[in-house]
C-alpha cells in the first residue's frame, strides 16, 4: 500500500514547490547576514539555540491559532527528531563557526556544493537518474558557485573554513536527502516548529559541552527578532517545496541564495561585489530556473 504524499503532480504544484524553493534561499540569506552579524567572531551555540528556540515558540503560535496539527505526522516523529537534532542542528552549528574562518560569501559558495551529493545520492538510493535537464541545472548552478568562490581570492576563506564549509556541505545533503525520503505527510509548518525545537536543543547542548554557550547581547534584540521570523519562515518554505518537487531540484534552486548573500554581504557588510560575483550568480540563476521550468511529473523524478 502506497504512502500518501505531498508530491506534485501537475505543472501548478511543480512552479509552486519551486517558488517555495526560491523563496527559502532568499529566506536563508537574511538569516545568514544577520546571524553574522549578531554572532561577530564568537561560537555560534548560543545565537543558534536563541534562533531556533524562538521559531519553535513563533510556528507553534501559528499552528495554535490556524488550528493545525501540532504533532509530526505517526510514523515521522522520530525521524524528524534525529534530522533536527543531528542533522540540522550540526549542519547550522557548523556553518556559523565556518563564517568566522572567512567571508559569509565565501562559505556559503562553497557549502552550496551540496546539490552533488544530493544528485549522487539519488542515484545511489534509487539506481536510477534525473531527467538530463536537471543535471544541466546542477552543472550550471555549481560551475557558477565556483566562478565567484575562485573570484573572491584564498583571502576569504581559511583552510579550516574550508573544512567546516565541506563538513556543512555534507551534513546537509544527508539531512535534505532523510527529510525528503521520511518526512513525507506531516504539514511542512507543523515540521519546521519540530525542526526549530531540535535544532535549538541541539545547540545548547553543544554549547554546554563545547563551549563556549554566549546568548546575544540585549542591542540585537531586533535582529534576533528578524532572525527568527526569517529562519521560521525559511523552514516551512523548505520544506513545502521539498515535499512537492523533491530534493535534488529543491537543492538546485537553492543554489540561488549564494548570490543573494553576496549581494545582502555588500549592502550590509560591506563586502565587495565582484566582476566573478556577477558572471557566477548569472550561472547560478539560470540553472536555478531551469531547475524551476523542467517537467517532473510526466517522467518522475526519483523520491529521493
Amino acid at each position: 500500500m502506497s504512502v500518501p504524499t505531498r508530491r506534485a503532480t501537475d505543472r501548478r504544484g511543480e512552479l509552486v514547490g519551486s517558488g517555495l524553493s526560491a523563496l527559502m534561499a532568499v529566506l536563508f540569506a537574511f538569516v545568514v547576514i544577520l546571524g553574522k552579524q549578531v554572532q561577530g567572531n564568537g561560537a555560534p551555540f548560543g545565537m543558534l539555540a536563541v534562533r531556533f528556540g524562538g521559531q519553535f515558540v513563533l510556528l507553534f503560535a501559528i499552528l495554535l491559532f490556524t488550528g493545525r496539527s501540532l504533532l509530526p505526522a505517526h510514523g515521522e516523529r522520530l525521524p524528524l527528531a534525529l534530522a533536527a537534532t543531528i542533522g540540522y542542528g550540526t549542519e547550522s552549528a557548523l556553518y556559523f563557526s565556518a563564517i568566522n574562518h572567512g567571508s559569509a560569501a565565501a562559505v556559503t559558495l562553497l557549502f552550496y556544493t551540496y546539490p552533488v551529493w544530493v544528485m549522487l545520492a539519488t542515484i545511489a538510493l534509487d539506481r536510477r537518474a534525473p531527467q538530463a535537464m536537471l543535471f544541466a541545472a546542477l552543472a550550471l548552478a555549481i560551475v557558477g558557485s565556483a566562478i565567484v568562490v575562485l573570484g573572491g581570492g584564498p583571502a576569504d576563506l581559511t583552510m579550516l573554513g574550508i573544512v567546516l564549509a565541506i563538513c556543512t556541505s555534507l551534513a546537509y545533503s544527508v539531512y535534505l536527502v532523510a527529510a525528503d525520503r521520511f518526512i513525507l505527510r506531516t504539514d511542512p509548518v507543523t515540521a519546521a516548529a519540530w525542526l526549530g525545537a531540535g535544532a535549538g536543543l541541539a545547540n545548547l547542548v553543544y554549547g554546554l559541552v563545547i563551549g563556549p554557550l554566549v546568548f546575544p547581547a540585549a542591542a540585537d534584540v531586533w535582529r534576533i527578532v528578524l532572525i527568527v521570523a526569517f529562519s521560521a519562515g525559511a523552514f516551512a518554505a523548505m520544506l513545502g517545496g521539498l515535499q512537492r518537487v523533491g530534493a535534488v531540484r529543491n537543492a538546485i534552486i537553492g543554489v540561488s541564495e549564494p548570490l543573494t548573500v553576496a549581494v545582502l554581504a555588500y549592502l550590509f557588510l560591506g563586502q565587495p561585489v565582484t566582476v566573478s560575483v556577477v558572471v557566477g550568480g548569472a550561472l547560478i540563476l539560470v540553472g536555478a530556473v531551469i531547475a524551476s521550468i523542467v517537467r517532473t511529473t510526466r517522467l518522475a523524478e526519483p523520491n529521493v
